[in-house]
């Protein structure tokens, strides 16, 4: 008997290729942009980007920059880690910054948008003193 993975683990094992994740985020882009532009179309288009990005088509690796690489593998390690206090509160900041941003996008605030990008590069800059050993 040959043991078939659940649909979710192959999703996930899926997800992790080079391949359909860049094809999953520029689904998600494009629905991002179809938020913006109120485009069915657009919608459309990023619905079915996502959905490819749960086939597994056995493509030859794409030459892709070390970022890349490193993001997907930060985004395995961070959901193998345990659920403790920490990770909760990252879930939870990620959630609200998820709707926070749904909203930016629905309401089409190009200041929110400013905003939210500010926020994103102070927070990214943080990151970068506490990695050189700076206390902010």
């Amino acid at each position: 008997m040959q043991y078939e993975p659940s649909f979710f683990a192959a999703a996930w094992r899926r997800h992790q290729n080079l391949w359909n994740w860049s094809a999953q985020a520029l689904g998600l882009g494009l629905l991002c942009l179809a938020l913006w532009l109120r485009s069915q179309t657009l919608a459309w288009i990023g619905l079915i980007l996502i959905g490819s990005g749960l086939l597994d088509f056995r493509l030859a690796p794409p030459t892709h920059p070390a970022w890349l690489l490193r993001l997907i593998r930060a985004e395995v390690v961070w959901v193998n880690k345990p659920w403790d206090r920490r990770k909760r509160l990252e879930a939870f900041v990620a959630g609200l910054a998820s709707v926070v941003a749904l909203g930016i996008f629905w309401t089409g605030s190009l200041a929110g948008l400013g905003l939210a990008a500010g926020v994103c590069a102070l927070l990214w800059a943080r990151a970068g003193n506490k990695n050189a050993g700076l206390d902010p």
